[in-house]
């Protein structure tokens, strides 16, 4: 069984400690957040990483951009294993973040579902073959407690798809709509001259990210200090 911290107490971070609790492979041995959540049952809680006396096998940081930085700082100094999905991070936390990694294990990633980062490979595929006059539109729909917008989801695609475009062969374009309860849906659509062609995924239930992040995680467990990405977890060789 593979023993995890977990860092947060949002919507993610609940997530996470529900999907341990109905697995036989994961125990959250202690929850670390400013505020003691309601779920949280006789798990020890502590405010700050530095009361953590015996250091986990890696932490799950599903906290705030604040809380990433302090994350990175407390695992490089703990030797811990680093898993985060916070999302909005600046470039200064995403610099520690990599100085973070040339100590320990770090994986960052903005989701960790199989299907978006199935999506982001599509998109890159499709991104490479694309004519001259093209427009990429990312449609980037969540609830309206998310605080982020673009989502890092919708950045992470972006991202992809530029960086597989023919030179001045397309411009890319977010539009996000916060609305309902809206777990997450990405629409990714290229208008080609005379067609259009349309890649989406749709989160239907939070527990995707929550075992996603749990697997994630004990593969990390196994790596050698550096920096990764879901798709090294997905679809990399090594074992955890």
């Amino acid at each position: 069984m593979r023993s995890f911290a977990l860092f947060g107490a949002g919507r993610m971070a609940h997530a996470v400690f529900d999907a341990a609790a109905q697995s036989p492979d994961y125990a959250i041995v202690a929850v670390v957040s400013r505020h003691r959540p309601e779920w949280l049952g006789d798990v020890p809680f502590y405010n700050h990483l530095d009361e953590l006396a015996d250091p986990p096998q890696a932490l799950v940081d599903f906290s705030l951009p604040a809380g990433t930085l302090d994350a990175a700082s407390w695992c490089q100094a703990a030797g811990v294993p680093l898993l985060s999905g916070v999302t909005g991070l600046d470039q200064a936390v995403s610099d520690r973040l990599a100085q973070t990694a040339r100590h320990v294990p770090v994986l960052w990633s903005s989701n960790l579902s199989t299907g978006v980062n199935l999506l982001a490979g599509l998109c890159r595929q499709a991104a490479a073959c694309l004519p001259a006059g093209t427009t990429v539109l990312i449609h980037d729909i969540h609830h309206r407690g998310k605080k982020d917008a673009p989502s890092g989801t919708a950045l992470m695609l972006a991202d992809t798809i530029r960086s597989a475009l023919p030179p001045g062969s397309a411009e890319v374009q977010i539009h996000s709509l916060r609305e309902g309860q809206n777990i997450g849906q990405h629409r990714v659509v290229f208008t080609l001259p005379g067609e259009t062609l349309e890649l989406s995924h749709a989160a239907i239930d939070r527990s995707i990210f929550a075992n996603g992040a749990l697997a994630a995680t004990a593969w990390l467990c196994g790596q050698a200090a550096g920096l990764y990405q879901a798709s090294d977890w997905l679809f990399g060789t090594a074992e955890s």
